[in-house]
C-alpha cells in the first residue's frame, strides 16, 4: 500500500490481455516447433552434403541472396605487354603516323588517344614514365577550388567581410577552367575505379561570415560539376563534429577566433605514377609502341628550313640502356615534354620564342597520424595559395608551394619551401610538426605557359590551362594544363595533328571518354567489376595480409592477381614460411616478403615491374612503381640492396651494372630525403619552422636543404 491508494475502494478493471497472451504463446510454440523441424531437416541435409571449401559453404549458407554473389570468383588476367626488344625492333623498322616525345601524363594520354583512334603511334621517353612532374603532384583529381574563388574575388583570402565586398568580381575565364576541370575529374575517376576514390577535405572556418561564403562556394562547386559529379556533395559540419573527425585540428586561429565549423568538399585521389603507367599500358594495349629510357638527340626533317616544304618527319633517338642510336620515322611529331618542351621546339625552329615558365612546388611526406585515415584538410595560406594536408598511401602528404625556379632534371626542395609548409601546417594543427616529422620531401616543376601580360616572376597569375602550339615544320607542342585535364589535352593535340596532316584523315573521332585503363575489369570477366573481390582473393587464395592486399588492389587493379600468381609460382623467392595450419581455402597461410617491414610493398613487385612494366633501373622501381622513395626515403634506402639483387637476376646485370644502379639510386634518394635540419618549428601559429636555429636568411632562398636524418 502506498500513497494515493484508497482502502476499501473497488478494484480497477484489469486490461484484457490474457487472451492475447494465450494467442501469442500458442503462436510462439508453433513457430518454435516448425523451426526445430526445419533445423533438424537442415542438419540432416548438411550431414549428407559432400565436404566443400569454406568459401563455398559461406556462399551456400549465407544470409545474402545467392544472386548477389554471382561472379564472386575471380580469374587471373593473362595480358602481358610486348618485350622491350620487340618494341625497339618495331620503332626501328616501321613508319608511324604519330611520334610522341615524352611519356608523362600528357604524352601517355596523347599516345592512348592516337592509338585508340586507329593511328599508328610511337612514344619515347628520356627517363621513365612519370619520372618528372607527373610523379610529384598532390595526388588529387580536382576541379580547382582556388580558381573558383579567384573567379569571384580579386583578393585571396579575404580577411574581413568588408574585403569580400570590396574585392568582388567575376572572371569568366576562371569559371571556364573550373567547368572543364570538373568534367575531366568525372572521367578520370571513372577511368580507373580500382585506384581512384573520392576524398573529403575540411576547410576550417574561424569567422562567422566565412560559413555562408564557403557554403555557397561548395554548393557552387557541386553545381558546376553537374550530374556527373562522381563524388559526394559538399556539406557543412559544426565545430564539435569537425574536431571529432579531425582531432588534431586547432579550435582557435592565431587571432583567437574560435572554430565555427568546417566546409567538407570532395575531390578525387590517385597514385599519380601508377595512373601514368596505366595510361601508357593502355596505349600499348591499343597498339602503340612505347619505349622509356630513350632520348631524342635531334629531329628528322624534310625540305629546307623556312621554306613551305619544311617538315619534321621523326627523330634520332638513343637507347640509354644500351647506347644504341637509331631513327624513328613518323608523319607527325608531338612534343609533350612539359617544362622541357622549349628544348624540343628549338630543335625544329631555332628562332621560336620560349613559352614555358617553370614553377617548382614542394611536397612533404609525414606519418599517418598527422591526418585521419579518411579525411584531409585544405586551407588558404596567408599569401593566397592553397595548402593541402591529405592521407595518402598510409602516410600524410602536405603541400604545395608555388615559387619561381629554374628548369632542371633534378629539382630539390629548399629550406624556405619546407619551412613554409611546416609553419602553415602548424597554423591549423594542434600538435606541432617539425623537421623530424618529415619522412620524405620532393620538388616538382609545374609546366606553366607564359602569359606576356603577367608580372615577371608571378606564377600565381599564370594560367594552368593548356595550349596547343605549332612551330615551323608542323611540330606540335601540347603544354600547360594539369594532371586532371590530361585527357582533354591529349584530345586537342591529336585533333591538331589530324587537321595539319591530310595523310591522317583515316583517324577516327576521339573515344577516350569511354576508355577504361589497364587494371580495370572492362568486361566483368575477372571480378565482375567488383574490385573488393580482388582484395578478398589476394587474402584467401594467396594468403596475403590485409594491408598488402589493399595496397595491391589499389595500385594494380586486376593485375594484382597476376602479381600474386607470380609470387605464388616462385614462392621460394617471394614467400617466407608462415604458420602452418592457418589455412586459407585449404592452403597454408604464408607470409609474402616485403621490401621493408613498415610498408606493404612486396619483393615480388620488383620482379613484376621488370617483366610487365618496363622497369629498367632501381630508381624506376623505388620511385615510380612502388612509390617507396616518395613515402620514406630511409626505408627505400634500406630496401635498395634487395631491389638491386632482384633486378640483377631479372635483367641479367653484371657486377658493374649493379654497382652503378645502386649508386644512381642512392643519389636519387638523397634528393628525396631533404629537410631544413633538426631544429623544431615554432609552436605558435604561423611561426617559422626553423625558429630554434634562426630563420633562413635571404641568401638561403635557393639553398638545398640537408638530409632529414
Amino acid at each position: 500500500q502506498g500513497p494515493g491508494i484508497t482502502h476499501g475502494a473497488p478494484p480497477s478493471p484489469r486490461p484484457r490481455i490474457r487472451p492475447l497472451r494465450r494467442m501469442f504463446t500458442r503462436l510462439a510454440w508453433r513457430v518454435g516447433a516448425g523451426g526445430a523441424v526445419a533445423a533438424a531437416a537442415g542438419a540432416a541435409a548438411y550431414s549428407a552434403t559432400p565436404t566443400v571449401e569454406a568459401a563455398s559453404l559461406k556462399k551456400r549458407y549465407s544470409i545474402i541472396d545467392e544472386a548477389d554473389l554471382e561472379g564472386d570468383k575471380v580469374s587471373v588476367p593473362q595480358w602481358k605487354p610486348p618485350s622491350r626488344k620487340d618494341i625497339k625492333d618495331q620503332l626501328k623498322s616501321e613508319e608511324f603516323d604519330v611520334l610522341v616525345i615524352g611519356s608523362g601524363a600528357t604524352g601517355s594520354g596523347v599516345a592512348m588517344d592516337a592509338a585508340t583512334r586507329g593511328l599508328k603511334t610511337a612514344v619515347v621517353e628520356r627517363e621513365d614514365f612519370a619520372s618528372g612532374t607527373s610523379s610529384r603532384s598532390t595526388k588529387l583529381i580536382h576541379g580547382g577550388i582556388r580558381y573558383l574563388a579567384q573567379a569571384f574575388q580579386s583578393k585571396i583570402p579575404p580577411n574581413t567581410l568588408l574585403d569580400v565586398f570590396m574585392h568582388l568580381r567575376y572572371n569568366h575565364e576562371y569559371m571556364k577552367i573550373v567547368y572543364a576541370d570538373l568534367h575531366e575529374r568525372a572521367y578520370m575517376i571513372d577511368s580507373a575505379p580500382f585506384m581512384t576514390h573520392p576524398i573529403p577535405m575540411m576547410v576550417p572556418l574561424y569567422k562567422w561570415w566565412e560559413v555562408p561564403m564557403m557554403y555557397f562556394t561548395g554548393k557552387l562547386y557541386d553545381l558546376i560539376a553537374g550530374r556527373r559529379r562522381t563524388v559526394p556533395p559538399s556539406h557543412f559540419i559544426p565545430r564539435d563534429e569537425a574536431l571529432y573527425q579531425f582531432p588534431s585540428m586547432k579550435d582557435k586561429d592565431k587571432e583567437g577566433n574560435s572554430l565555427w565549423g568546417c566546409l567538407v568538399i570532395y575531390d578525387g585521389q590517385q597514385n599519380d605514377t601508377r595512373m601514368n603507367l596505366a595510361i601508357a599500358l593502355t596505349a600499348i594495349q591499343a597498339g602503340a609502341a612505347v619505349q622509356n629510357h630513350t632520348e631524342v638527340q635531334s629531329l628528322l626533317t624534310a625540305g629546307t628550313y623556312g621554306s613551305p616544304d619544311y617538315k619534321v618527319t621523326g627523330a634520332k633517338v638513343k637507347d640509354l640502356m644500351t647506347g644504341e642510336v637509331y631513327d624513328i620515322r613518323a608523319k607527325a611529331v608531338v612534343n609533350a615534354c612539359g617544362v622541357f618542351s622549349d628544348k624540343i621546339r628549338r630543335m625544329a625552329d631555332p628562332e621560336c620564342k620560349e613559352i614555358m615558365v617553370p614553377a617548382p612546388g614542394t611536397h612533404l611526406i609525414m606519418p599517418d597520424y598527422c591526418s585521419p585515415d579518411q579525411m584531409g584538410m585544405v586551407w588558404f595560406t596567408k599569401d593566397g595559395r592553397i595548402l593541402y594536408l591529405l592521407p595518402w598511401e598510409g602516410s600524410t602528404i602536405a603541400g604545395t608551394t608555388d615559387t619561381k625556379g629554374e628548369i632542371t632534371f633534378e629539382p630539390r626542395p629548399t629550406l624556405p619551401e619546407i619551412d613554409f609548409i611546416l609553419s602553415e601546417c602548424n597554423r591549423v594543427l594542434r600538435d606541432p610538426v617539425d623537421y623530424s616529422t618529415v619522412r620524405a620531401a620532393w620538388s616538382g616543376i609545374r609546366p606553366l605557359v607564359r602569359d606576356p601580360n603577367a608580372p615577371p616572376g608571378d606564377t600565381k597569375s599564370l594560367s594552368r590551362d593548356h595550349v596547343v602550339d605549332v612551330v615551323k615544320g608542323d611540330l606540335i607542342t601540347i603544354a600547360g594544363g594539369k594532371w586532371t585535364t590530361y585527357r582533354k589535352m591529349a584530345e586537342d593535340a591529336v585533333d591538331a595533328i589530324v587537321k595539319l596532316n591530310p595523310g591522317l584523315a583515316h583517324a577516327r573521332a576521339c573515344d577516350t571518354l569511354s576508355v577504361q585503363l589497364v587494371g580495370c575489369d572492362r568486361d566483368g570477366a575477372v571480378c565482375g567489376a567488383s574490385y573488393d573481390r580482388i582484395a578478398v582473393a589476394l587474402r584467401e587464395d594467396f594468403g596475403l595480409d590485409r594491408d598488402t592486399a589493399r595496397h595491391l588492389r589499389l595500385n594494380y587493379g586486376t593485375r594484382a592477381l597476376q602479381l600474386a600468381q607470380l609470387a605464388a609460382n616462385e614462392a621460394g623467392k617471394y614467400y617466407a614460411p608462415g604458420v602452418e595450419g592457418a589455412a586459407a581455402r585449404g592452403r597454408p597461410r604464408r607470409v609474402a616478403k616485403r621490401l621493408h617491414p613498415g610498408y606493404p610493398q612486396l619483393e615480388a613487385e620488383v620482379a613484376f615491374a621488370c617483366r610487365h612494366e618496363f622497369a629498367q633501373s632501381a630508381t624506376d622501381v623505388l620511385a615510380q612503381r612502388t612509390r617507396l622513395a616518395f613515402l620514406d626515403a630511409d626505408a627505400a634506402a634500406e630496401a635498395l640492396p634487395r631491389v638491386v639483387e632482384i633486378m640483377a637476376k631479372e635483367l641479367s646485370w653484371d657486377a658493374q651494372t649493379r654497382q652503378d644502379e645502386a649508386q644512381k639510386a642512392r643519389r636519387f634518394l638523397a634528393m628525396m630525403a631533404n629537410s631544413g635540419g633538426s631544429a623544431p618549428p615554432s609552436q605558435t601559429d604561423g611561426g617559422d619552422a626553423a625558429q630554434a636555429s634562426g630563420p633562413p636568411s635571404k641568401s638561403q632562398a635557393g639553398q638545398e636543404a640537408p638530409s632529414i636524418r
